[in-house]
């Protein structure tokens, strides 16, 4: 695979905290992406997994705590959406109906960065899309 940097879905970020559901080969290979330096968490992912949470469909005690010590602890880059990636979500076909999904597509494809995700509904977008 070529030398990139990506951008974690919130279930692939999730996944590869957990250690949980993935494979020991994607938790070695983002492992070894993040030693350097290329792995990239949208503030939207933050804030579902803070929706997931109050929903009930995830257990973190202190979503705040979980953020902190995620970004302490790994050399994740927290990016935000701008405007324009976010007007340009909006004006994606109308291939995947969820919002957080298609500022993911919009942010990955303004910043030329592989999307991780195992929706393969994503994969019909014009962005590279990596599951291991």
């Amino acid at each position: 695979m070529n030398p990139r940097s990506y951008l974690f879905d919130t279930h692939a970020l999730l996944f590869w905290v957990s250690r949980e559901g993935v494979s020991e080969e994607f938790v070695s290979f983002f492992d070894r992406q993040d030693a350097q330096g290329r792995l990239h968490v949208s503030s939207m992912s933050i804030w579902e997994t803070a929706l997931l949470v109050r929903k009930g469909r995830l257990e973190i005690a202190d979503v705040h705590a979980w953020k902190n010590d995620l970004l302490a602890n790994t050399q994740l880059r927290l990016i935000s959406p701008s405007e324009v990636e976010l007007i340009d979500s909006t004006l994606l076909p109308d291939l995947h109906g969820d919002p957080f999904d298609r500022a993911l597509v919009a942010q990955a494809r303004h910043r030329r960065l592989a999307l991780v995700s195992r929706d393969a509904r994503l994969e019909q977008y014009d962005v590279p899309v990596v599951w291991l």
